[in-house]
């Protein structure tokens, strides 16, 4: 038997034996294993889905294409303008403004070049990803010549699923994981209520401008949000680590056992 084990064991104020010191860090490994194989099914989720669609079976290409073609006979300018106003802002140029700003504002408050990489990261990723299933799918987009009124025609570029529902999406999730990291578990629902609104305003505008299917908007808020969740537990254990190592490297301020200004005034003699 070694020192170790030869030492009395731990006991909690009640008197029972407390649990060892490794048991309350599988809990969170556990959870991030979990979180991260719901996003990958759900990524994988979505790219079946998006070739179920494509081919045409189960009628929801129909059903899609009626929407779409519904919604087109109802434009009014004031709804027009916005929808204009949000595919311009979500845009490639100005989407990435967008979040590289937020970063910034982020990285100035907080102080920490880490949490301003993750709002990039958390923003863009489930972009990259959308833009990338739309390869694989290969579902082409309305046909303006199927609508009554189309405001905008892309014709150069695939449909499924929407690229500026999934930049919205990621921006609503850094949103929230900003916010909640500042303010723990308090406040923060609401701010997500305002940001999934938001998500929902994005995915609607894309349906009524023209460019895209209702299920191309839904899949791209799973998709979002399932990318997340495989990436954000790996890379909040590198932020977590890269912390540490800033705090183990950064020189104390006031040396160990040294007095402050008050103490020192109240030992002088």
């Amino acid at each position: 038997m070694t020192e170790l084990d030869r030492r009395p064991p731990v006991t909690s104020p009640g008197g029972r034996p407390a649990p060892p010191a490794s048991r309350p860090a599988r809990r969170p490994i556990r959870r991030d294993v979990g979180i991260a194989a719901a996003g990958g099914i759900g990524i994988v989720a979505v790219v079946a889905a998006g070739l179920v669609i494509t081919s045409g079976a189960g009628g929801v290409a129909a059903a899609d294409i009626a929407v779409v073609e519904d919604v087109s006979g109802m434009h009014t300018p004031l709804l027009d303008g916005a929808a204009l106003l949000i595919d311009r802002l979500l845009g490639p140029q100005l989407g990435v403004a967008l979040v590289l700003l937020f970063a910034v504002a982020v990285g100035v408050t907080t102080r920490r070049a880490a949490e301003a990489l993750t709002v990039v990261g958390v923003s863009v990723l489930p972009w990259a990803a959308a833009e990338t299933v739309k390869l694989v799918v290969g579902r082409d987009r309305p046909d303006p010549r199927l609508l009554v009124d189309p405001l905008l025609v892309e014709p150069h570029s695939f449909s499924f699923p929407s690229g500026h529902t999934a930049l919205a999406t990621g921006l609503a999730l850094a949103i929230v994981l900003v916010v909640r990291g500042r303010n723990g578990r308090r406040g923060w629902q609401p701010v997500a209520v305002v940001a999934a609104l938001g998500v929902v305003l994005v995915a609607a505008s894309r349906v009524w401008i023209g460019v895209h299917y209702p299920t191309d908007t839904i899949a791209s808020v799973v998709l979002g949000c399932s990318v997340v969740a495989l990436a954000l537990p790996l890379w909040r254990r590198i932020v977590d680590r890269l912390d540490r190592l800033d705090r183990l490297d950064r020189p104390a301020t006031t040396p160990p056992g040294a007095l402050t200004a008050p103490d020192t005034e109240r030992n002088a003699p």
